[in-house]
């Protein structure tokens, strides 16, 4: 099976994706996804949670859903792109990674024994506010982001291998991308901390905004690289 070789076939990809990790620092999409992160969990400390996600433009119902909050959270960032910049490969990846991050962490928490709703998506979101939360958050979200960047350059590989010995039907390709992306959010690991720690110490100093959150987006990718290029020296 290729997805018993997922490691090393990732690493591969590591000089062509580099650069592009590089140039994905300084993207205006994925930049502001992450920083709208920040503030939907931020606000769900608050009491009246609807006023606090107006302030970033999101709007749910009484019975909001844990979809209507995604749909909500893609809207608000093509807005925003559509006014200080433009849509691109790897903000559509982050938007993707966002997504996925809430319903994976949020997602079973938002139903109870008393329903679901706006209030118990509050409760669920709220538990990602905290320092030990948000370290879960940041890692899944930049685990989901880094398999969808390298499976951008592996995808002309398997495409191309589809159908030979060793990927020889669309199974395999399936059971290809979730060893890719399991093995991406262990990779992500080491930002756990980081992302706990930056969070919670820039909240209570000076407050988060798009400008800190830019550099420690720029701090974050490094590490991921420095990460792979480690397992990559050692593999």
């Amino acid at each position: 099976m290729l997805a018993d070789d997922i490691e090393g076939i990732a690493l591969q990809t590591l000089d062509a994706a580099e650069t592009g990790l590089d140039k994905a620092i300084a993207d205006t999409g994925l930049r502001y996804t992450f920083y709208l992160l920040t503030q939907i969990v931020l606000s769900a400390r608050e009491k009246d949670w609807q006023a606090g996600l107006v302030k970033i433009g999101i709007h749910l119902s009484e019975s909001a859903t844990l979809f209507d909050l995604t749909v909500e959270v893609q809207n608000v960032i093509d807005d925003y792109l559509a006014l200080h910049g433009r849509p691109s490969d790897v903000g559509e990846m982050a938007q993707q990674a966002a997504g996925e991050a809430i319903a994976t962490l949020a997602g079973p928490k938002a139903t109870t024994l008393f329903g679901s709703g706006r209030n118990e998506l509050q409760a669920a979101i709220r538990e990602l506010s905290t320092k030990k939360g948000f370290s879960e958050f940041g890692q899944k979200f930049f685990g989901r982001f880094l398999a969808y960047f390298l499976n951008f350059y592996l995808s002309r590989i398997t495409a191309a291998q589809l159908g030979g010995k060793r990927l020889q039907q669309i199974g395999d390709l399936s059971r290809f991308n979730e060893s890719l992306q399991v093995h991406c959010e262990q990779s992500a690991r080491i930002v756990h901390d980081f992302c706990g720690e930056w969070y919670s110490k820039t909240e209570f100093r000076e407050g988060i905004d798009l400008d800190n959150t830019s550099r420690f987006m720029a701090v974050a990718l490094k590490k991921l690289q420095a990460e792979l290029k480690r397992q990559r020296a050692e593999s």
